[in-house]
């Protein structure tokens, strides 16, 4: 009896015990609009990137797998292989618009061939290109302080992006300053300005389209 227990013992570890691990990483990636998520977006291109350690070196650069243009479902299939995969990320382009780059963990994907899904939302950008004159203030020796606040949009799939900063800053009187700032496009970007000898603030706003470039100048 006991050579037989052996016996089945090593026949359901030739079976089962060797079965080789699913190799086949498959993604979905769905992209949409990110004003409006329901919408698909078209005619973007979706590249699969991945990190992978070849005959004990690790490579440090992302090297492209496959890459694909979403038609007018916006959905694009994508795949590669698990072995020695180490990272992977997504990345997303679209003309006039942000790059988008997903992050993955090789650890926590589906390696059995089920697709593995990926939503993206594209974010269209815009150009501000300011200039923050303070040579002809209405307060002479006066600091100009200005602010910049972009608004956000109800129902978009994230918070709109600003390059520069939001905070409080100074020009010195007789002091000009350029910034250029990416925001995304589609929305509206509101400025402030005041003199210390003044008591009201200016207030203004400005339309940044998608795709466009803004020149504005503040003084």
């Amino acid at each position: 009896m006991k050579p037989f227990l052996t016996c089945l013992a090593l026949a359901s570890l030739l079976l089962f015990g060797c079965e080789p691990e699913g190799q086949d990483i498959a993604f979905e990636v769905n992209v949409t609009q990110w004003a409006n998520p329901n919408l698909p977006e078209v005619g973007a291109t979706v590249v699969l990137e991945e990190q992978r350690l070849t005959n004990g070196v690790l490579n440090s650069f992302f090297t492209e797998i496959e890459r694909a243009t979403t038609p007018e479902s916006g959905v694009v299939e994508l795949q590669t292989v698990r072995s020695n995969v180490l990272a992977l990320r997504i990345r997303v382009e679209q003309a006039d618009c942000f790059d988008e780059i997903v992050d993955l963990n090789p650890e926590d994907v589906m390696t059995d061939g089920t697709p593995n899904v990926v939503d993206v939302a594209i974010m269209p950008q815009c150009l501000v290109n300011a200039t923050i004159d303070n040579t002809s203030s209405p307060c002479p020796n006066y600091n100009m302080n200005f602010k910049w606040t972009p608004r956000e949009v109800e129902d978009a799939a994230s918070e709109v992006r600003f390059t520069c900063g939001t905070d409080w800053q100074t020009v010195g009187y007789g002091d000009t300053e350029s910034a250029v700032c990416y925001i995304t496009g589609g929305t509206w970007l509101l400025h402030r300005r005041f003199w210390g000898c003044l008591d009201s603030t200016n207030l203004d706003s400005v339309w940044c389209a998608p795709g466009g470039v803004v020149m504005l100048d503040l003084d």
